[in-house]
């Protein structure tokens, strides 16, 4: 009521929401598999504070107890096999104040993460580790407000008529709550505080920017040095075998087929070196996973990629040390074997 009461004569819209992680299964599923999820209690509004459309039916209405809205991921996980459409009328049971509650699902959400499959397993062992980001995940059941036994608040959301009065209303409750939100260090302390969403949202943006920038210059480096070493390994190998090359040029081989033969060994090297790894990577990074606790998922489109890299190596590899048995003299090679 006192943040109503600020923001009163801006038109906002006051959205609280309870939030819970609870484990939620569905009950005529004969594997019995359940699912850690966040259950958010809220009002008719909440939708507006997320800009989320429904993908099929309709949203709680106020004092329905037994009613649920999932989220499209929420909804494939729980129904992998049944579409949106199908979804609507099921039935599940999620874990609320330590005893199961059955829920109807009258409402399916839009997805907004384009990316969903790129990260589907990331985190999920923790049911992420924030109230934020959990909410943030787009994975989560909704019920109305009456629904979630507890008279305690996670968070309240404020949506503004206008993006120009948004620092006024920022303003204003940092008056009574002053710890901003914004702030990591602030935010560490713990306690009541308020932030932008949008700041929010465009500080993640940047720093996920900022990681992935680092991780394609280490990607970059770990490549490059990869090249200098194979590289490095062929130069060697044609020291060795100055004889061979000499004694194919006195035979006819030109500049070109040197070069063709040194160019294709290279990449020979670098493709049966990156098949051999993609079973080694697939067997450690299961035996990590259960160390750590940690999803990995092998795919074999990133195995095909994999593998293109190991091409590009070898092409990258085989470059010089191919220009270098091309521009061998015979004479001069085979006359030193003489001498």
């Amino acid at each position: 009521q006192r943040v109503r009461d600020l923001v009163s004569d801006l038109g906002a819209a006051v959205v609280p929401r309870r939030q819970v992680a609870a484990r939620v299964r569905v009950p005529d599923d004969s594997s019995g598999e359940t699912a850690t999820m966040q259950v958010l209690a809220t009002g008719p509004d909440y939708l507006r504070t997320m800009s989320i459309e429904l993908e099929r039916g309709r949203w709680m209405r106020v004092g329905e107890v037994d009613a649920c809205a999932l989220d499209r991921a929420a909804a494939t996980r729980l129904f992998p096999d049944l579409t949106a459409e199908q979804v609507l009328g099921r039935r599940i049971e999620a874990e609320l104040a330590g005893e199961p509650r059955s829920l109807t699902v009258v409402g399916v959400l839009t997805d907004p993460v384009m990316l969903r499959d790129l990260f589907d397993a990331f985190d999920e062992g923790a049911g992420a580790r924030t109230l934020t980001s959990s909410l943030l995940s787009f994975r989560n059941v909704y019920v109305s407000e009456s629904a979630l036994p507890g008279d305690e608040y996670t968070g309240i959301s404020i949506v503004l008529p206008d993006e120009s009065l948004v620092a006024e209303a920022r303003r204003r409750l940092l008056t009574v709550w002053t710890l901003d939100a914004s702030s990591p260090l602030a935010l560490a302390r713990g306690g009541i505080g308020v932030f932008v969403r949008r700041d929010w949202m465009d500080t993640m943006g940047a720093t996920t920017r900022t990681g992935s920038l680092l991780g394609n210059v280490i990607w970059m480096i770990v490549v490059l040095v990869a090249a200098i070493m194979i590289s490095t390994l062929n130069l060697i190998t044609i020291r060795e075998r100055y004889d061979e090359v000499a004694l194919r040029r006195c035979e006819g081989a030109r500049r070109r087929d040197i070069a063709m033969q040194i160019t294709a060994e290279g990449v020979l090297l670098s493709v049966v070196g990156g098949l051999v790894g993609l079973p080694i990577g697939y067997v450690g990074a299961n035996l990590l996973g259960r160390i750590v606790e940690f999803p990995f998922r092998f795919e074999l489109r990133y195995a095909l990629l994999a593998t293109l890299v190991a091409i590009f190596l070898g092409l990258l590899s085989s470059v010089v040390p191919a220009r270098h048995a091309a521009q061998l003299q015979p004479a001069r090679v085979l006359g030193r074997r003489l001498t």
